[in-house]
């Protein structure tokens, strides 16, 4: 699996077989960094707000006639991959606050990847056993609309990744009012778990290559 960081909770994935899958596309006037047109043969959005839902960017599929968008609670799939997205909520108020928000578990050459969303709230036993073994968990930590260091870092302990990736966090340029995010840098300060030595764009892993203790992987849009 070929895992690629456009940015704030925006992430390209391709498999072995050349199939490709983006969650999450961002309107850059909101974010305040660039994002290319791309294509994809599955579009996962977790929520519909507008740093997170910018379904324009995908102009088309690869392997596919069409573009598959899955936006609701289900199970999928798409060529191979298994697509879970699990309704979750925005805040700590069942959504009464900011709305629902879909989990995602992806498993795309036998690797489980999970990308939270919005995550608002601490998940419950079973959501986290619906979720499966993870191998790689893709989490918020900015707070503010979504999960802080803090309650990231408790998910991730619970969940118990081989990796934990970092995102929706503040960065220079980011635009109002994703300008209330906390930095990395928060996240990094109360994180315990070995972190990678450089930031990277874009990760290939296997799955025979995973640790086995969770580690956290810095990448950079």
């Amino acid at each position: 699996m070929e895992i690629t960081y456009l940015g704030h909770s925006c992430f390209k994935l391709k498999n072995k077989a050349g199939l490709v899958l983006f969650i999450d596309p961002f309107k850059s006037d909101m974010v305040g960094k660039p994002i290319a047109k791309d294509l994809a043969d599955v579009l996962l959005i977790s929520h519909d707000h507008e740093d997170h839902n910018a379904k324009e960017i995908i102009t088309g599929a690869i392997n596919r006639e069409k573009t598959f968008v899955i936006d609701k609670e289900g199970e999928y799939e798409i060529a191979g991959v298994l697509v879970m997205a699990m309704k979750t909520y925005h805040d700590k108020t069942n959504g009464d606050e900011r709305g629902k928000n879909l989990v995602f578990s992806v498993i795309m050459d036998g690797i489980n990847l999970v990308h939270l969303g919005d995550l608002g709230h601490k998940l419950s036993a079973g959501q986290i056993e619906k979720l499966g073994s993870v191998d790689v968990l893709m989490s918020p930590v900015g707070g503010e609309f979504s999960l802080d260091a803090e309650m990231a870092l408790d998910i991730v302990k619970e969940i118990s990744p081989s990796y934990v990736i970092p995102m929706h966090f503040a960065v220079d340029g980011v635009k109002e009012p994703l300008t209330k995010l906390a930095g990395l840098e928060k996240f990094l300060e109360k994180n315990k778990f070995p972190v990678s030595p450089e930031s990277v764009h874009k990760a290939k892993l296997d799955l025979g290559s995973l640790p086995d203790d969770t580690q956290v992987l810095l990448m950079n849009g």
